[in-house]
């Protein structure tokens, strides 16, 4: 049986000013990953950006556990 998880999501940057709140609170499915919580959240092209867990970029085939607080961030570049 597929249990759901929780994870905490916090966005940053640009793709987070359409948004009514930085911070959601998603469901996902037990053996959700990466590329499963970029699908969901509501951003436009979700492609470009990086997702964080404990300091740690993930892949898009990483495994989320229940309870993780996930960082999505766009790239950042500087001079």
């Amino acid at each position: 049986m597929d249990r759901p998880l929780r994870v905490k999501v916090k966005i940053f940057g640009a793709p987070s000013f359409a948004l009514e709140s930085k911070e959601l609170t998603l469901e996902l499915g037990e053996n959700a990953t990466t590329e499963d919580l970029l699908k969901t959240i509501p951003v436009k092209d979700s492609s470009y950006l990086y997702v964080v867990r404990k300091g740690v970029r993930l892949n898009s085939s990483s495994k989320l556990n229940d309870g993780d607080e996930i960082l999505v961030v766009p790239p950042i570049a500087g001079g």
